[in-house]
Formats: C-alpha cells, structure tokens, sequence
C-alpha cells in the first residue's frame, strides 16, 4: 500500500490538495488548544495547584478550551483572562512588525464577558497592560492561588514583558508557560515575546526554565524548574 502511494500522483495530489486548503492559522489555533491540553495534564500527574492566566483573550477561545479541559482533567482552578479589548497598540516602537497592525484582534469586552458568565471561577479584566497591570502584583489579584499554566499570546515585547513581571512572583516549579509567537521578528532572541522571556529571566536569575513543547506556527512553552 505505501509502495503504491509513492507511486502515485494522483493520491499525492490529493493530500497536498487537502493540506493544502486548512489555512495555516486554523492548524496553529488547533495546536494551541492541544499545548493547553498538555499544559493540564502536566499539572494533573506533578500535582502543580494554582490558577491558569491568560493575557490576550481576543474573542476568548484558548481562554474557554482551558476551562473545559481543566475541568475534564481536574475541575479545580481559578481561570484569570486579560485583554484590552480595543486591539492591538505600540507603545513602544521597537515593536512594531509588518504584521501585528494596530487596532487588530480587536473584540467586544462584553460579549466575551458573557461567554463565561456561567464560570464562577473565571475572572476576566480589561485594560492595556502598560496601564492595567504594569507595575502590580499578581498575589493581591489571586491571594496565595500560585500559577499552573501561563499563557501569553499579546504578540509584542512590552506587554509580554509587563505580563511576565506581573506573574513572576506567583511561579512555581512546575509552571508552565506557553508564549504564542515566540519566533516572530525573524527569530531575533532580544525581540518580541522571545525577547520578552530571556529579558525576564535575566532580571530574575532564581528563576529557571526549560524548553517544554513546541506548537503550530511559531508557538513555544517553557517547565519552570525553580525559583
């Protein structure tokens, strides 16, 4: 059968056609959901308590697959979501790119809101993150809850900086933190949410991390293995 395939073009330009037609942005939207996936189960067999955060909602659908495979898996966290629900803003010109544009993955911050009116463990806030987060402390938002699962899908370096900050002090070990986009700004370690992510753990040098999983289309996660 395999011989046969190889042979022929016909069935060969089928499945290229196939793969073809799933544009790349439903693939990599896939392959976060099952990092999120990994990410919890990971949680469940090392036994990491502590809440899921997530900064950069869009329309709340990574925020909605970690509820419902939190609760599969082990149904009690707290789910944190952050946004600014106006789209995308530079306020920093470093981080500008030809493709995060200003003004997009803009949505509506009550429509999101009610998608998860049902979960009474699920808080969301709203706010650019240079103005909402920028200089807080995680602990006083969750109290004792430490952090299971981070993920960061802003796209730029600031506000994934800012993030980053504002969970440092509620990493475990065992955290994992998930960074979307990690090799945009053509793989420039010192830019974006790369750039973002060294320049944390340079500052903070109790903190360690190792490579857990790569995903989709630039995606990346991290084990916190001590703090």
């Amino acid at each position: 059968m395999f011989f046969r395939l190889a042979k022929s073009h016909f069935l060969q330009n089928i499945v290229i056609n196939i793969l073809n037609s799933v544009h790349p942005s439903i693939e990599h939207n896939l392959a976060k959901i099952e990092t999120l996936k990994r990410a919890f189960f990971h949680c469940k067999i090392e036994k990491i308590q502590g809440g899921y955060f997530e900064f950069g909602m869009y329309e709340g659908t990574s925020f909605l697959a970690a509820i419902k495979i939190s609760q599969k898996l082990d149904g009690n966290r707290n789910f944190y979501g952050f946004d600014s629900f106006e789209g995308m803003r530079y306020f920093n010109d470093a981080d500008r790119h030809p493709f995060f544009k200003e003004g997009e993955f803009a949505s509506s911050y009550e429509k999101v809101s009610k998608r998860f009116r049902q979960y009474r463990n699920a808080r969301i806030y709203k706010g650019y993150f240079e103005e909402s987060i920028k200089n807080q402390d995680a602990r006083k938002l969750c109290g004792e809850n430490k952090a299971a699962v981070v993920f960061i899908d802003c796209d730029l370096s600031t506000p994934a900086k800012i993030a980053l900050d504002f969970v440092g002090p509620i990493l475990q070990p065992g955290t994992v933190i998930i960074l979307d986009d990690y090799w945009a700004y053509k793989g420039n370690p010192s830019k974006g949410v790369a750039g973002a992510f060294n320049q944390f753990l340079k500052e903070n040098p109790k903190i360690e991390a190792r490579e857990y999983y790569r995903y989709g289309y630039g995606g990346n996660s991290f084990l916190v293995s001590r703090v």
